[in-house]
């Protein structure tokens, strides 16, 4: 139930979004490499299959988030005794190689963790996911949260959880000290970046050693901004093309801004990167709130984020929301056991019941949930998240890791070359389909 951008293969050589999390210990995210499994009961390896018996295979495997997972069983068997429960944690990577294998076993785990975005809208298009629209609440769930639960053809097929929010972060008491405030537009984001910049101050981070997939943030943001997310989605469905001129508006518009990023941007490692946002060397990072918990205890009040910038206010306001839970698999043994289980961790109690026990700084997706630990950095991001048109997820969560790939080629080319855009865009658009078997 934590945060994660998940990634089946290095990006460029660079470190995967979950590695690169993952660095940090994140929002509770995985950091054994190893697997290993608790349970309440004993029930058989594998699938195991039983009709009392609910296995809950999860890829939360840091301490914390597993003594959340197993709260979860706990309290799930007292309010359901005639179910034996087990839980089988295992390391995000091993994770994410094995599910769509463990969806097709004759004897899968019963409930899964997972994501919202395409790839479980693929493993239900292939009749791999339990409908469980029987115990999806009413009420709690926001439209935009719904519909990312929701496959083509209606159903509910993912219970979403947690989820957490992207922003330009930066540090209020360097803001004050160089008397600057949040922009609100792109031309003030612009005009901002300039008056850094001759203070001295290098106003973008973007640290591209290990972490080339951050560049798609910036594409999202703005395609999202320029072009709206009805299109974000078509593109990245394959049913626009990267040669579009709508994409080559995205291009330019991102061009504005690239003389503001940090000039040793190519050669830094993340860590290096968060060093110098930490330090006003660079004034702002696009980035999700996992910036602020690699932060020293001392620095986290000193944090805050705004919204991306405005580039046209005729666009409807989308924002990025990483979306957490789990879906069940369509062969289960026990999908009455495994509804009941997906019916419970979408309560409000059993969300913040997770949360209180995890540790993780993450927001409940149930909005009758509270937060267990309640800051002023994560409410302003409920709120933002709350008071957008539409949510999406991230770039390869919308689409798959392959079409990152392409991605991050094309970006970090032309951060290299800004004015081979028709080209650079001409050979994202044959990796793409490339990517797609096309």
């Amino acid at each position: 139930m934590s945060q994660r951008h998940e990634s089946r293969r290095d990006v460029n050589r660079h470190v995967s979004r979950r590695g690169f999390l993952a660095g940090f210990g994140a929002l509770g995210i995985a950091s054994t490499l190893g697997a290993c499994a608790t349970s309440t009961s004993p029930r058989p390896a594998a699938g195991g299959a039983s009709s009392t018996g609910l296995v809950l295979k999860s890829r939360e495997s840091s301490d914390n988030a597993r003594k959340g997972m197993q709260a979860l069983l706990d309290e799930f068997a007292k309010r359901h005794p005639q179910y034996t429960t087990t839980l089988n944690t295992m390391e995000a990577a091993a994770f994410q190689q094995q599910i769509r294998a463990d969806l097709t076993l004759s004897t899968p785990p019963d409930v899964l963790t997972w994501f919202a975005g395409e790839i479980a809208s693929d493993f239900a298009q292939q009749g791999l996911l339990l409908d469980v629209t029987s115990v999806f609440p009413a009420q709690g769930y926001s439209e935009q949260f719904a519909k990312l639960s929701t496959d083509a053809t209606g159903k509910k097929i993912f219970i979403p959880t947690v989820y957490y929010w992207w922003g330009v972060f930066y540090r209020k008491s360097f803001f004050d000290k160089w008397g600057v405030a949040e922009p609100k537009t792109w031309d003030e984001f612009i005009a901002l970046c300039k008056t850094l910049q001759g203070k001295g101050v290098s106003p973008l981070a973007l640290p591209l050693a290990d972490a080339a997939w951050l560049t798609a943030s910036w594409f999202d943001y703005l395609n999202l901004r320029i072009n709206g997310a009805d299109f974000h989605r078509a593109l990245l469905a394959g049913q626009e093309a990267y040669t579009d001129a709508r994409v080559t508006k995205v291009l330019d518009t991102w061009k504005e801004v690239l003389p503001y990023f940090d000039p040793d941007s190519k050669g830094l490692a993340s860590t290096e990167g968060y060093a110098k946002w930490q330090q006003g060397k660079d004034a702002m990072f696009l980035c999700g709130p996992f910036l602020a918990d690699a932060m020293p205890a001392d620095v986290k009040d000193d944090i805050s984020f705004f919204q991306f910038p405005i580039v046209d206010p005729a666009v409807p306001v989308a924002e990025e929301a990483p979306l957490d839970g789990f879906i069940a698999s369509a062969h289960t043994a026990n999908p009455e056991g495994a509804k009941a289980f997906l019916g419970f961790v979408a309560t409000p109690e059993a969300q913040e019941l997770y949360l209180k026990i995890s540790g993780n700084a993450l927001l409940p997706a149930n909005s009758g949930a509270k937060s267990p630990i309640s800051t002023p950095l994560l409410e302003k991001g409920r709120a933002m998240v709350a008071g957008a048109a539409d949510v999406t997820q991230f770039f390869n969560r919308d689409t798959n890791d392959d079409q990152l790939n392409a991605l991050t080629t094309a970006l970090v080319r032309f951060i290299d070359e800004p004015d081979n855009g028709a080209e650079i865009q001409k050979q994202w658009q044959s990796d793409s389909a490339k990517a797609r078997g096309n």
